[in-house]
C-alpha cells in the first residue's frame, strides 16, 4: 500500500544510491488530493539509503510544476521484500493509467545515468526547478535540429 507523503518534494540521489528506475511512457490526466489535476509523468525509483532500501512513486505534474511522492513505509527490506514493493509500486501507477518502462538503470552507461540525474524531474530537490532544465534541454534539441537541417542542405 503506497501513501502520499507531503514531506517529499523530490528524490535527489547519487548514481550509486539508485537501485532501479521505471519511467512512464505516457502522461495520463490524474487527480491527486490537494493538487491541481492535469497530465502527469510517473517514476518508480528504488533508492538505497543509510537505513536500507526503499521504493518511491514520484508523479510529476508539469503544468503545475508540482509533484506527489508516494511510499510504502517499509524500510530495511530484504531483497524479496524490495522486489515485492517494486512490483506493488508498478501495479499502483499502472492502476492510475500509466504505462511503465524499465529504464534498466544498472545496464545504462554512467554518462547516461548522470544525464538522467540532471534532467529527470524525479531527481530534483523541488519540482519548481524543473522547467529551467526542460527549457535548456528543448533549446539544445532545437540547436541540434537546426544544425542537422543545415548539414542536410549540402
Amino acid at each position: 500500500m503506497f501513501n502520499l507523503d507531503e514531506r517529499y518534494r523530490g528524490l535527489p540521489a547519487t548514481r550509486e544510491q539508485i537501485l532501479a528506475l521505471h519511467t512512464s511512457l505516457n502522461t495520463p490526466h490524474v487527480a491527486i488530493p490537494g493538487k491541481q489535476a492535469g497530465p502527469a509523468q510517473a517514476f518508480v525509483v528504488g533508492i538505497r539509503g543509510g537505513q536500507g532500501a526503499a521504493v518511491f512513486v514520484y508523479l510529476y505534474l508539469a503544468e503545475a510544476a508540482d509533484c506527489a511522492v508516494y511510499l510504502s513505509g517499509r524500510r530495511n527490506m530484504t531483497a524479496d521484500e524490495y522486489r515485492e514493493d517494486e512490483g506493488d509500486a508498478l501495479a499502483f501507477v499502472e492502476s492510475l493509467g500509466f504505462m511503465m518502462d524499465d529504464a534498466n538503470w544498472r545496464a545504462v552507461p554512467p554518462a547516461q545515468q548522470d544525464e538522467w540525474l540532471k534532467t529527470l524531474p524525479v531527481f530534483f530537490k523541488d519540482p519548481k526547478l524543473v522547467p529551467a532544465v526542460v527549457a535548456r534541454a528543448e533549446e539544445k534539441k532545437n540547436v541540434t535540429t537546426t544544425l542537422g537541417r543545415f548539414l542536410a542542405a549540402f
